[in-house]
């Protein structure tokens, strides 16, 4: 089976949304968006965007926002078949979420609690695809796995996806899968220009063409580092770059290469990246922040890379690697995200306790 044949009956298009910056919290606002909150109209006119674009797979995970995503994408997908398909028919798109590992979930409870917080805040009876968050958990994968496998017995996930994970994880993963008659529909990884030449990268990626696990590629133009924007200043506050150790001289080569196509082509920097990710059976996933991004990354929808093009862009790819970073470092991840989550759990326990102690009186500018 290859990669294309097996996300078929997903339908993940050409291009996914990732809805990772759509949380609503203060600490969303001050901490985690870098440009604030978008806004209620702003998501809208992305979502409107996307769906005009023929855009139907977007991705959020209950660790975005403390779940405040995953709230918004019931809201603006209501609103869109209200407003848009005059309430006559359902939206047509698959939304997939995540389930996060913090330190406290390790038993199949707090497995389905999560779960079931999820299907609440999405507004589903069940969930189109359901990741397994990080390759580090408080118990081995193959527990999660499992219990995946059992909520989608119970009718509650469609298909199981991981992310993050390795060749060695993903094929624990399908093994368990197997083993209960399913199978893993796709493995979320860092896919693009900077880390192609990574054997991991390598293995990885053949062990899910073998196995007929769709790869969705997050970070397909490595955060802005592909693009036309890049200055050596943007450069040293981009995430990706503490997250690789890319150097900003190593990537010149690379992005000559990318603007020399681009110009070639007419079109930006950006969706030449994101068609060499389509181009080796890759979902992308791009982030989604402004309308924008949105029809940036459309663009490269309506065309393909030429296969000398990709051979020149693989020649000069990097070969840095998530999966090389040291364990203890994923460790402290996982630390620093539960305790993120306890944060977000706080802000939201407070905020529905003042609003019960303090209601807002009817009139009043903060209704």
């Amino acid at each position: 089976m290859t990669l294309t044949e097996a996300s078929v009956d997903l339908q993940l298009g050409k291009l996914g949304a990732g809805l990772m910056q759509w949380g609503t919290t203060d600490i969303d606002d001050k901490v985690v968006n870098p440009k604030g909150n978008l806004t209620d109209e702003e998501v809208r006119n992305i979502w409107k965007v996307c769906r005009d674009r023929q855009v139907v797979f977007f991705d959020t995970a209950e660790g975005y926002g403390g779940g405040t995503s995953e709230m918004r994408v019931r809201s603006v997908k209501k609103w869109y078949e209200d407003t848009t398909l005059d309430g006559n028919k359902e939206e047509a798109v698959i939304v997939a979420t995540k389930f996060l590992p913090t330190l406290w979930r390790w038993t199949k409870g707090s497995f389905y609690k999560s779960l079931r917080g999820s299907l609440d805040r999405l507004g589903v009876d069940c969930i189109d695809l359901y990741f397994i968050h990080t390759p580090i958990h408080p118990l081995p994968l193959e527990y999660f796995i499992q219990w995946a496998c059992d909520a989608v017995d119970d009718g509650l996930i469609n298909h199981i996806g991981i992310s993050n994970c390795n060749a060695d994880l993903t094929r624990r993963a399908a093994a368990v899968a197997k083993q209960n008659g399913k199978r893993i529909a796709c493995n979320q990884i860092m896919l693009n220009l900077l880390v192609w030449n990574s054997p991991k990268h390598q293995e990885t990626v053949t062990t899910c063409r073998d196995l007929g696990i769709q790869i969705v590629a997050y970070s397909p133009i490595g955060q802005g580092i592909l693009t036309d924007s890049l200055t050596e200043e943007k450069f040293s506050s981009i995430r990706a770059v503490k997250m690789t150790g890319v150097k900003y001289p190593a990537i010149q080569p690379l992005r000559e290469k990318i603007e020399a196509i681009s110009k070639q082509r007419d079109c930006t920097m950006a969706q030449v990246a994101i068609n060499w990710v389509r181009g080796h059976g890759a979902v992308p996933l791009v982030g989604c922040r402004s309308v924008k991004q949105v029809e940036d990354a459309a663009g490269s929808m309506q065309w393909d890379l030429a296969k000398e093009e990709v051979e020149a862009l693989d020649k000069l790819s990097l070969g840095l690697s998530l999966f090389e970073r040291p364990l203890y470092r994923r460790g402290l991840f996982v630390i620093f995200i539960s305790l993120l989550q306890l944060a977000y759990y706080t802000e939201q326990k407070y905020k529905r306790i003042k609003k019960i102690l303090f209601p807002v009186k009817s009139g009043s500018h903060d209704e």
